[in-house]
């Protein structure tokens, strides 16, 4: 079983947050402790994987945005590695900052990139080349979230580097896509891990990579790679259902394993495919998913639980 672990930044608030009802200074104002962390899901081909991140903005209709500063240390910033915090892991970067309860129409990310300098945001390729990474308008708008209760709520920024992370044309730079980062909140989400039979490892196949993909529902037959559904695909074969994850299988020894964290809880399909390199964030690329074709499983998710699936080889 995975055991999955917070990491803390000492984070420092540039100025007190002072939340005000729309009645006046007067009216009472109901609020709560909220954190924010970061975590990832793998990538392709990056040793690491570096964000600066320097604010958060909520914001709120008919209210002023807030804009929460994030800083580590002496630094006037929060700069992390995501590929450390994979399959669960996690590193708090606002800890405990009091909001008022609510819905908030979007979260965005403010990002360090190329533009403020070439060692905030970058990518670490495999191989040791330091790749620019560019976020447009150097803001990340993740979307809507809501506090809704007392004690601590705590959130989860969670990046699906696989489908937000894209390199341009010429190879010169990596785009940093809100399409694969979402907002969750931890007491709604799950975990899903479990260990694959090295005998279901194929040789050879140029798109050779041992990857574990997860898609909404129960008794799926059409399963394909990752997209992106706004971007017009060819060959995509009808009643697909593209994955809402993907995570490579790492090997450590005579263990070979797969994590899913921060996942809704709900019903799902998890399958194993030993093609799955080289998968276009974008595009579809007519992957064979499962591979070997019976390596799919149906599993039912319950939130803060964490749940586990193995693949074992099917001898017939």
């Amino acid at each position: 079983m995975q055991h999955f672990k917070f990491i803390q930044l000492t984070i420092l608030i540039g100025s007190s947050l002072l939340l005000t009802a729309c009645g006046g200074s007067d009216s009472k104002v109901n609020t709560t402790m909220v954190s924010f962390a970061v975590a990832d899901a793998p990538v392709d081909d990056a040793e690491e994987v570096w964000i600066a991140i320097d604010a958060i903005e909520l914001v709120r209709e008919g209210q002023d945005n807030i804009l929460l500063d994030v800083k580590d240390g002496d630094l006037e910033y929060a700069q992390i590695d995501l590929k450390q915090f994979q399959g669960g892991d996690s590193k708090i970067i606002l800890d405990e900052t009091e909001l008022e309860l609510g819905v908030y129409q979007n979260l965005i990310l403010h990002v360090l990139d190329e533009s403020d300098g070439d060692n905030f945001s970058y990518v670490k390729e495999v191989g040791g080349n330091d790749v620019s990474m560019k976020q447009p308008s150097q803001k990340l708008k993740l979307g809507s979230f809501e506090v809704t209760r007392e004690g601590v709520q705590r959130f989860t920024i969670h990046f699906d580097l696989r489908t937000a992370l894209v390199k341009n044309q010429n190879g010169q730079r990596y785009n940093l896509k809100p399409h694969g980062v979402t907002i969750v909140d931890n007491e709604t989400v799950a975990s899903l891990s479990g260990m694959v039979d090295l005998n279901l490892f194929c040789m050879g196949d140029e798109n050779e990579g041992n990857f574990v993909y997860l898609y909404p529902g129960h008794n799926l037959t059409v399963l394909v790679d990752n997209y992106d559904e706004s971007t017009a695909q060819t060959g995509l074969p009808g009643g697909a259902v593209p994955p809402v994850g993907s995570t490579a299988v790492v090997v450590n020894g005579n263990e070979h394993s797969y994590a899913f964290g921060f996942i809704p809880g709900g019903e799902y399909t998890v399958a194993f495919t030993c093609s799955g390199s080289n998968d276009n964030e974008a595009l579809y690329d007519g992957r064979t998913i499962p591979n070997p074709t019976m390596q799919k499983h149906n599993v039912t998710l319950s939130n803060d639980v964490d749940s586990e699936q193995d693949f074992a080889e099917i001898v017939l």
